[in-house]
């Protein structure tokens, strides 16, 4: 019985060990994401630019310590966007911009001039998506859920491939 309880001690602590933190979840479907978006560009480029507003926490964080990542032969290069810059400077120097919660309210507000673009833009919450963010990494109890904007999807050049699509929900309705 001791031999028993041991063991099952051992492997719910090996589970614990293991669990994912939402920001290693978030980090995980940026780059899944980033491979089922064709970019218009992308031949062009050397790599595609994720641009985070902070690199030493969230996502980017985990990002950052994940070496040799590619997407079609590209690395994947991290950027720590400034806060001052405007949509359109963001647009040009990045393929992927997360922007988290606590973060939102305070970019988006200065987002005036939202154009169409090539740059996919990805938050936490529905809000994100009620004020023109594209896709939202929505955490709902334990689980990290993808929702997608269709209405500013339908405002991009990039291409969005069906099977991203088939697992993502869609807000609004």
């Amino acid at each position: 019985m001791k031999r028993c309880c041991i063991i099952i001690i051992y492997l719910f602590a090996s589970m614990v060990l293991h669990a994912k933190t939402p920001d290693q979840v978030r980090s995980a479907f940026l780059y899944q994401m980033a491979k089922f978006i064709e970019f218009p560009d992308e031949d062009t480029k050397q790599s595609l630019i994720f641009c985070f507003y902070s690199l030493e926490s969230g996502p980017a964080s985990n990002l950052k310590n994940a070496t040799k990542l590619s997407i079609r032969g590209k690395p994947i290069t991290l950027i720590e966007a400034k806060e001052t810059w405007t949509y359109r400077e963001l647009s040009s120097a990045c393929d992927v911009t997360y922007i988290d919660e606590t973060n939102e309210n305070d970019i988006l507000s200065a987002w005036t001039d939202t154009i169409e673009s090539n740059m996919l833009t990805v938050g936490e919450s529905i809000e994100f998506l009620e004020r023109g963010g594209i896709a939202a990494l929505v955490q709902e109890g334990s689980k990290i859920r993808l929702y997608i904007n269709k209405q500013a999807l339908n405002k991009q050049y990039f291409i969005v491939r069906s099977r991203l699509l088939a697992v993502s929900k869609f807000h609004p309705n």
